[in-house]
């Protein structure tokens, strides 16, 4: 491979140890003629190849995202992205997550917190903590509110 691309900009000539390039940051590189390009280009400017991208989910297409809510609003169904939450700290100093993290569909909502099920990975029931923060006393475990992302269907237009 030559220092000099097509259009006569001159690249770095950085190897893995493999003897693989190594391309610079925010770029890419046509399979078919070895251009490189911005990261953002749909096909290479000199063979005009297509890029291929990856394909997006059937759920990306059609959820929006609700990041600051009331988490007291919430309703039987509503399906919400779940992280953060009570946590312990060992003598040692180790810090342990007890909180729940991923996908959960609402159940009912209580004074002080959220029955759930899994959606994805967790597939039983969670009571996710939503009340104030403290401090347990026989377990010592520290109970910190989570944090909640609602999804909700995008609003198509059409008929």
């Amino acid at each position: 491979m030559t220092n000099d691309d097509a259009q006569g900009i001159l690249r770095e000539t950085r190897h893995k140890p493999s003897g693989e390039w190594i391309m610079g940051k925010g770029q890419k590189q046509c399979d078919k003629c070895l251009t490189l390009t911005g990261p953002r280009a749909f096909c290479c400017p000199s063979c005009k190849t297509p890029f291929i991208f990856k394909v997006k989910s059937k759920e990306t297409k059609t959820t929006k995202i609700l990041r600051n809510i009331d988490w007291k609003t919430l309703v039987c169904g509503d399906r919400i992205k779940v992280n953060g939450g009570p946590y312990y700290i060992g003598k040692d100093g180790d810090y342990i997550p007890m909180g729940y993290r991923g996908k959960f569909r609402v159940e009912k909502v209580e004074f002080n917190g959220i029955h759930a099920y899994g959606i994805d990975k967790h597939t039983g029931y969670a009571f996710i903590w939503m009340g104030k923060d403290m401090k347990d006393k026989e377990t010592n475990v520290n109970r910190t509110a989570h944090k909640i992302i609602k999804f909700k269907l995008k609003e198509t237009g059409g008929v």
